[in-house]
């Protein structure tokens, strides 16, 4: 059992590394417990139906010409390795874990994401950051109404992000 403000304080603490060390740490340690919650698996199953909605419309908008052409000049590129260490956070880490997903640090060149693998992000969980950023790249190519669906999505995507990570709060509160 473990208090609020220990569960906050483990889970956001360090860099994306740590984080990683962490998430992991509270899957040994919940993740049996957590899986046999029918809630749980409820929400992981309609996390990975709205990030796969996300992901076919942000194929549709070609996002992904978009932000490799971006991240290819030297000025360019919201992928950084501040935003990998920043912007994630253990229970996060934690629910990618729970949702099939085996993060890894799979760039260690120190200026792009830790989490950015050849064909992009590599977490079905992405950080708030991540789903709420639309650069004036993005914005001047895209319509009024892509970008409208773009928000929605990633709106309802977050939101079952947020339930989740508090169903996880309030269980590690609770289970020992």
């Amino acid at each position: 059992m473990m208090k609020y403000q220990e569960i906050i304080d483990c889970c956001y603490r360090g860099d994306g590394a740590a984080k990683l060390e962490m998430a992991r740490e509270l899957a040994g340690r919940y993740g049996n417990g957590l899986l046999r919650e029918k809630i749980v698996v409820e929400k992981l199953t309609v996390l990975r139906r709205l990030a796969a909605s996300l992901d076919a419309h942000m194929a549709a908008m070609d996002m992904g010409r978009t932000c490799s052409s971006c991240a290819a000049r030297v000025d360019g590129g919201c992928c950084s390795f501040y935003m990998g260490n920043e912007n994630n956070d253990a229970l996060l880490l934690l629910m990618n874990i729970l949702a099939g997903v085996e993060p890894s640090l799979v760039c260690g060149n120190r200026v792009e994401c830790c989490f950015l693998g050849e064909k992009g992000c590599i977490l079905l969980v992405k950080p708030i950051f991540c789903l709420n950023y639309l650069c004036s790249h993005i914005q001047d190519c895209t319509s009024t109404a892509e970008l409208l669906e773009l928000e929605k999505r990633s709106g309802a995507l977050l939101t079952a992000q947020s339930e989740l990570e508090q169903f996880l709060i309030r269980f590690m509160q609770t289970e020992s």
